[in-house]
């Protein structure tokens, strides 16, 4: 499906340009098997070539599709059941230790705690990933390490947030396509534990022991979800136009829906510009869309504004900036670190101004 996308264009330097960019090619993988009702799935399946979605999948997708083109959202109760329908499988949950190996010591045993990934269908994906995380909070950080198939719609979940917590988009980089090309709708988004403790940072994806884990889930990444056909509409992880610095704000990019968010959100048709990026096209909290709420636009080497305090207790969600899925390719690396609040923000003290005084201390008329 071809959109023309109005961009706002802007020169940037050729180092603003290159800064956090990572070539995204990807994939034509077929989907995989749709399990039989009374067998285990296997997370780490190979995908048969010949699935095909049955009636109540496509139904489903079909129904996801609809209330995102409606509503420009979807509600966190339904994530994993459109999850399943769309990855052809039931969700699994599985433990997960960092790719980190830690110190030495009866510190280590602990590092990485009861956290998990929960897998979709027979992906085949590395070890040690999934399409969500939940945080067991047994380590006052985590660092996570994200690749986001521009062409699911699901994104990444991420769970065992707190009120009071910190989240923080330390790198997003990856050029995707939207318009035009074939990617892989089917093959989910995945996520992994680099490293979990007292003041994680990025420096740990460096770790030796972690690059070519790293690597590795790069390497399914560009195969699964690199483009097949002509390649339109690219845009960075930031939503910008490679080479050009155009400001897109229909799609492109990444949106990190917070818990208080209730759900992802999404963009809109061209009969819903109200849905787009606002004004300049710049990605700060004044130009959101105004139907979206606790959410945010990673803007690149911008710190303070790409780390925020939970306001709520829940599932938080990374997803590709779009309304329309099926004609992208390509994906997005993202580092995120989770950090352990004190609890929830106390609540507001609200005082009236000019209140009436008492009627019986007024002198009579």
């Amino acid at each position: 499906m071809f959109r023309r996308i109005p961009l706002l264009l802007r020169v940037l330097t050729p180092a603003a340009l290159c800064a956090g960019f990572v070539a995204a090619p990807a994939t034509d993988a077929a989907p995989p098997t749709r399990p039989a009702p009374h067998t285990k799935p296997d997370a780490h399946a190979k995908p048969d070539a010949h699935a095909k979605p049955d009636a109540t999948a496509k139904a489903a997708v079909a129904k996801m599709a609809a209330e995102i083109k409606k509503n420009g959202k979807l509600a966190g109760a339904n994530y994993w059941h459109y999850a399943e329908a769309r990855h052809l499988g039931k969700k699994q949950t599985v433990a997960t230790r960092p790719l980190q190996k830690p110190a030495a010591g009866k510190a280590a045993l602990a590092v990485g705690g009861g956290s998990s990934v929960t897998t979709v269908g027979g992906d085949g994906v590395p070890a040690g990933f999934g399409k969500g995380f939940t945080w067991d909070r047994s380590q006052d950080e985590a660092l996570l390490i994200l690749f986001i198939n521009a062409a699911d719609p699901l994104g990444i979940s991420i769970d065992g947030i707190q009120a009071g917590d910190q989240v923080q988009v330390m790198s997003a980089s990856g050029i995707a396509s939207f318009s035009q090309d074939k990617g892989n709708p089917l093959a989910s988004s995945i996520v992994g534990l680099v490293a979990a403790g007292a003041n994680v940072a990025l420096g740990a994806a460096g770790a030796p022991e972690v690059v070519p884990l790293i690597n590795a889930a790069e390497t399914f990444a560009k195969d699964r979800f690199k483009a097949t056909g002509n390649k339109r509409e690219l845009r960075d992880a930031f939503g910008a136009v490679p080479n050009s610095g155009g400001k897109a704000r229909q799609e492109g990019g990444l949106l990190v829906c917070l818990p208080e968010a209730g759900g992802p959100f999404y963009s809109g048709d061209d009969d819903h510009k109200n849905r787009w990026v606002q004004g300049s096209g710049d990605r700060t909290d004044d130009k959101v869309p105004t139907h979206i709420f606790g959410s945010f636009f990673p803007r690149q080497g911008f710190t303070d504004h790409n780390t925020r305090t939970c306001q709520q207790t829940g599932q938080m969600y990374v997803v590709p900036w779009d309304w329309a899925f099926d004609d992208n390719a390509g994906y997005y690396k993202v580092y995120v670190k989770l950090k352990k609040g004190n609890g929830p923000p106390p609540p507001p003290i609200i005082q009236r101004k000019n209140a009436p005084a008492n009627p019986k201390t007024q002198p009579k008329k």
